[in-house]
């Protein structure tokens, strides 16, 4: 059933700027040549309290160090990091490093949410804060300080997109930066940074990495660049993330599943995400499910929701997934897509539904306008949402 990749119209031209990448084994080596490319002679590392602990954090200081760059570790990133906590990193930074001297670049170096921090950090040393003054597209005055992103995670591909994602706490949403002032000077992608990452980690993270890809392949603006990178993500995702669960120290497998990691990323600054994420944002500000999970649980109802709006490439992704679809209908091809990202789900550990995550029933509805209102989203959703339609998910995910 192999469908083409240009099949419809698209929006021409197709824009993509990436931030220059070194991706594979040991692939961390080339951090202090990356600093040393900026000019830097000093530096603050943001991480998370894990990644601090397992030793990885400490190594890329020590090769920052080696090259001569003072070095400084900001280590308290939550795991949904927020527009307060980006002002407690940003003190660190406004605090100076180890010599007295002032910082003059950040390395962020951990999953997503160290690696938005990171981003954080830059706005806030050339912009006002707080940095929810610039949720929406193209709104930041002025671009920070230069960074570097290190990924440790398969799953958010920050290290590739020109957006940062914080929680409003004050106001219970999540909401997005995007600016082209927000890219990365380099990002330093090393899948043996992934093998210490724990299994459950590893399990949320990929299935974010595959929401990535298979919205962007669907949505209203993917075009042929997007669904060349979305479609082998995909397929990538199918093959090695069973794999990165259950033997962690499997090279190839986190190799893959990073490389798709990596591609999703590249999907979102292509085309761009829809109703999953938006109707995961509400569920991290008010239950702080983390992203990657909401993600996972949302997913097979989002797809079943959306096969209507764009039946043969469900099919294809039934396909990409490993389905057995020859001699299927389109239809029944598509209607496969979602019994496929169930069982890989349910494969790597997932919790069943909202309600294994603390998500009371009685709060569903009160999400219902929380994730409409993520109109950059909903917009390019191959399915036009409507309020009963995304109760309809909530409910079905519960």
């Amino acid at each position: 059933m192999l469908l083409p990749l240009i099949d419809r119209p698209f929006d021409l031209p197709v824009s993509l700027r990436l931030a220059p990448v070194t991706f594979g084994p040991g692939a961390v080596v080339q951090v202090p040549i990356e600093i040393g490319r900026l000019g830097a002679r000093r530096v603050l590392l943001v991480t998370d309290p894990g990644v601090s602990a397992s030793g990885v954090a400490g190594r890329v200081r020590d090769l920052i160090e080696a090259s001569g760059v003072i070095t400084g570790i900001y280590d308290r990133v939550p795991p949904e990091p927020s527009v307060a906590s980006v002002e407690v990193a940003f003190d660190a930074w406004k605090a100076g490093a180890p010599d007295g001297g002032s910082y003059d670049a950040v390395i962020g170096v951990g999953g997503g949410s160290a690696l938005d921090t990171a981003k954080g950090v830059s706005i806030r040393t050339a912009n006002d804060g707080p940095v929810s003054k610039y949720f929406g597209v193209e709104l930041l005055p002025a671009r920070g300080v230069p960074y570097v992103l290190v990924p440790t995670t398969a799953g958010t591909g920050s290290e590739m997109t020109p957006s940062a994602i914080f929680d409003d706490t004050d106001r219970q949403l999540k909401a997005g930066i995007v600016s082209s002032r927000l890219m990365a000077a380099a990002a330093i992608v090393d899948p043996d940074l992934t093998i210490s990452c724990p299994a459950h980690v590893t399990a949320a993270a990929g299935l974010d990495a595959l929401t990535h890809a298979l919205e962007a392949y669907v949505a209203v603006k993917a075009n042929p660049i997007s669904d060349m990178y979305a479609l082998e993500a995909v397929r990538l995702v199918g093959m090695h993330l069973r794999g990165s669960v259950s033997r962690g120290s499997d090279r190839v497998a986190r190799t893959g599943q990073l490389l798709a990691s990596m591609y999703g990323g590249i999907t979102i600054v292509a085309a761009g995400t829809g109703l999953c994420h938006a109707m995961a944002y509400p569920l991290g500000s008010a239950y702080k499910v983390p992203h990657g999970m909401a993600n996972a649980l949302l997913l097979p109802a989002v797809i079943a929701y959306n096969i209507p709006g764009d039946v043969a490439k469900f099919a294809r992704l039934a396909e990409a997934l490993g389905e057995p679809v020859a001699g299927l209908s389109l239809s029944e091809a598509a209607d496969r897509s979602v019994e496929a990202v169930r069982r890989l789900s349910r494969d790597v550990g997932m919790p069943s539904g909202l309600r294994d995550v603390g998500v009371p029933e009685e709060a569903l509805e009160g999400f219902v306008q929380g994730a409409l209102s993520a109109s950059r989203l909903i917009t390019n959703n191959p399915r036009v949402p409507t309020a009963s339609g995304v109760l309809e998910v909530y409910r079905a995910s519960w």
